[in-house]
């Protein structure tokens, strides 16, 4: 893969309930996403060559890219970055570091990295404030555990599904709700469309005890909303994530 192929793809870099206390201050509503199906022997290698790539961003003091990498438990590391539309795919923020570190180099690092998998996959996220969830005081730092459940759903049902979330959403707020969450749609590049809900937390049991104690406080209208919503899934999965700081990459404001 040419050195230009892979500065894009790196753009690229970026499941999910992201710390947006890196980013803008505005928060961006629109993300690329890039995932990486690592093999798992590959693994050690892997992440030793990607901790190269963002120590050679900051001694470089790279400032036209940044990402949030997410490793989840099947292999796959999937990069977040913040973009402003579509047409900032179209820039080669790599172009910069290659001048800076030398293009062999920096080819010979991504070939490193290419031995790691054999396949990976570029897509578009939104995030969707109106169906998310926070409540005063919520914060996501230091909860670096992440439980993404994914809705599918079937294009001619998404309306009734944004309504559906929507009085998931209304039912939080009624009941004064300490639970948040945050909700992400499929966008370019998704083989299927989707809804994303993500809860963060220290741990998987940080999780599952706020959502027995959210439980408790929602009661029966908990099951009656989410039934609505569930109803109108043409699939669900959970995935289980980690929030890699060590691996993410956010330019010094210097």
């Amino acid at each position: 893969m040419k050195i230009l192929k892979k500065g894009i793809l790196i753009l690229s870099i970026a499941l999910f309930a992201f710390n947006f206390s890196n980013a803008q201050d505005e928060q961006p509503t629109m993300f690329v996403v890039h995932t990486d199906n690592v093999k798992f022997e590959m693994m050690p290698k892997y992440e030793e060559i990607a901790l190269k790539f963002k120590q050679s961003c900051e001694e470089n003091d790279m400032k036209d890219m940044s990402w949030t990498t997410i490793s989840v438990e099947d292999g796959r590391y999937v990069y977040v970055s913040p973009i402003k539309n579509m047409a900032d795919l179209d820039t080669n923020p790599m172009q910069g570091l290659a001048q800076k570190m030398g293009k062999e180099k920096m080819g010979k690092m991504f070939d490193d990295m290419d031995e790691c998998y054999d396949s990976h996959s570029d897509a578009i996220i939104h995030y969707v404030p109106k169906l998310s969830f926070i409540p005063e005081g919520y914060s996501t730092k230091d909860k670096n555990h992440r439980e993404y459940h994914f809705l599918y759903y079937a294009p001619k049902n998404e309306a009734e599904m944004r309504d559906a979330l929507g009085k998931v959403k209304d039912m939080y707020k009624t009941k004064d709700s300490k639970a948040g969450y945050e909700v992400y749609k499929s966008g370019f590049g998704s083989d299927e469309n989707y809804f994303m809900v993500a809860i963060a937390g220290t741990d998987g049991l940080e999780i599952e005890k706020g959502g027995e104690e959210n439980k408790k406080l929602l009661g029966n209208e908990q099951e009656a909303a989410l039934w609505e919503v569930i109803k109108l899934a043409t699939k669900y999965d959970k995935v289980e994530a980690t929030i890699r700081p060590e691996l993410s990459y956010y330019p010094s404001n210097e």
